[in-house]
């Protein structure tokens, strides 16, 4: 009719700091020296700045690659699928290093005139030649 539990902790069992595992602190363990040269061996033989130079030449190198690839790379003369980005880059790069009509007439005016004389040389013919 009724049956006791005996491997139910009590409520005032529970309550006792002595049963709260995760408040207590770990035992440091200390490993023997052939746990250690096991380890070695079957651990990674990489040193640890090979994992941030992976990281760094993924994310310079990959970029570099697909900039490589849209504005650099020889795709032929028929149009392809960067051709739009190719087209938007020269006009924008041509308008950056052209002079507008304003800049062009200002440097003409600044220039002083120049003569189209060419000077008269006097030299050693050459055999065979006038």
């Amino acid at each position: 009719m009724f049956t006791i539990n005996h491997f139910r902790p009590t409520a005032l069992v529970r309550r006792t700091p002595c049963i709260r595992s995760y408040s207590r602190k770990t035992p440091v363990i200390q490993p023997t020296p052939s746990q250690n040269q096991s380890t070695e061996q079957d651990g990674d033989f990489r040193p640890p700045w090979v994992y941030s130079a992976s990281h760094i030449l993924t994310y310079t190198l990959i970029p570099t690659a697909i900039v490589y690839c849209v504005f650099l790379a020889d795709w032929g003369e028929r149009e392809h699928v960067f051709s739009p980005v190719r087209r938007w880059t020269m006009k924008y790069k041509e308008s950056f290093l052209s002079l507008s009509p304003d800049e062009a007439s200002l440097i003409e005016e600044s220039q002083p005139p120049t003569t189209t004389e060419l000077p008269v040389t006097r030299g050693i013919q050459v055999e065979g030649r006038p």
